[in-house]
């Protein structure tokens, strides 16, 4: 549990995935490619040539998302979830024999997560028209409404840029449209003086 600086409460249900876990199996793959330092200097460095407006977002529950792990998963059920159950969810008591539910999705801390998320976003983006650059698969470019786009993604923080906002933010809810859980807006990169809006 959290206590953002809004105020705002934040819990999040993650797993211990550690291979020193008892318990812990991983059969699938865990590689995930990360954004490179020089790749991501590169993406603002044409953004600010051609004079692009990008627009950042994130995704609020990114791993939530993308489908479950290889092996089955399950959560035991603790007294703070079946509190969250019953207060939060205002569904009935679950019953106390059952100890464990199945995690239907991918869920932070198991190793095959972040995998299996950018599977998942990297399929979103190629469906929406976009192909990543042969050597920095977090860097796409493509067009998008009749307008060219650069897209930079860093697990689940993006920048879209386009010469056209109307393109970016359009790219951003087609991206929302394939998500159950809400993309939230950071803000707009002015193509002037850099301030974020």
């Amino acid at each position: 549990f959290n206590i953002k600086a809004d105020g705002t409460r934040k819990s999040r249900m993650v797993c211990n995935g550690s291979p020193q876990q008892k318990g812990t199996v991983t059969i699938g793959h865990t590689y995930a490619n990360a954004l490179d330092a020089a790749s991501e200097r590169l993406f603002w460095a044409i953004v600010a040539s051609e004079g692009l407006i990008a627009i950042g977002a994130d995704v609020s529950n990114a791993f939530a998302e993308a489908p479950a792990p290889t092996a089955p998963l399950f959560l035991y059920i603790d007294d703070s979830f079946r509190d969250w159950w019953v207060n939060h969810l205002h569904n009935d008591p679950i019953p106390k024999e059952c100890n464990v539910v199945r995690v239907n999705n991918a869920i932070q801390g198991h190793p095959e997560s972040p995998r299996l998320w950018e599977k998942h976003i990297d399929g979103i983006l190629k469906e929406l028209g976009l192909t990543p650059a042969i050597h920095e698969p977090c860097i796409y470019s493509g067009m998008f409404n009749n307008t060219k786009v650069l897209f930079l993604r860093q697990v689940d923080d993006f920048a879209v840029a386009s010469s056209d906002p109307q393109t970016a933010r359009a790219l951003i809810e087609a991206i929302n449209e394939k998500m159950r859980i809400e993309v939230k807006h950071l803000g707009i990169i002015d193509r002037f003086n850099g301030m974020d809006i």
